[in-house]
């Protein structure tokens, strides 16, 4: 039997380990940090897959590989994940080690909820 060009690459089965090169080892980080930010946000259920499958337009059962931290999602579904996902996006920032623009969002993010809550309570303050 051979493969077509547009076949996927076979992975190992569990139990068959082959030997770490860094490169391997980034790729694994990667896939599951990402999985872990993406079970934080939007959980793991099937209700959720189905979520992310229509937010990327990518089939169930890859985003089911995502959670499960088998690969992580390649570049353009990563950017839609970040654009709907904080968790997904200071996860990228971690692994790029950009300290300084997770402290800008994060700071970002408080001083939204802080005028969030000081507009709310404005209208029960007094107009004295």
């Amino acid at each position: 039997m051979s493969f077509s060009n547009k076949d996927r690459k076979i992975h190992a089965k569990d139990g068959n380990n082959f030997p770490v090169d860094p490169s391997a080892d980034t790729e694994a980080t990667f896939a599951v940090i990402i999985a872990d930010a993406l079970r934080r946000d939007f959980g793991s259920t099937p209700a959720h897959v189905k979520h992310i499958a229509r937010l990327t337009g990518a089939n169930m059962r890859t985003v089911g590989n995502w959670l499960s931290a088998k690969n992580g999602p390649n570049g353009s579904s990563l950017v839609v994940l970040m654009r709907h996902s904080d968790e997904v996006t200071m996860a990228v920032l971690k692994l790029s080690e950009r300290e300084d623009l997770q402290r800008a969002v994060s700071e970002r993010k408080i001083l939204k909820e802080l005028r969030c809550v000081l507009i709310a309570a404005l209208k029960y303050l007094p107009l004295d």
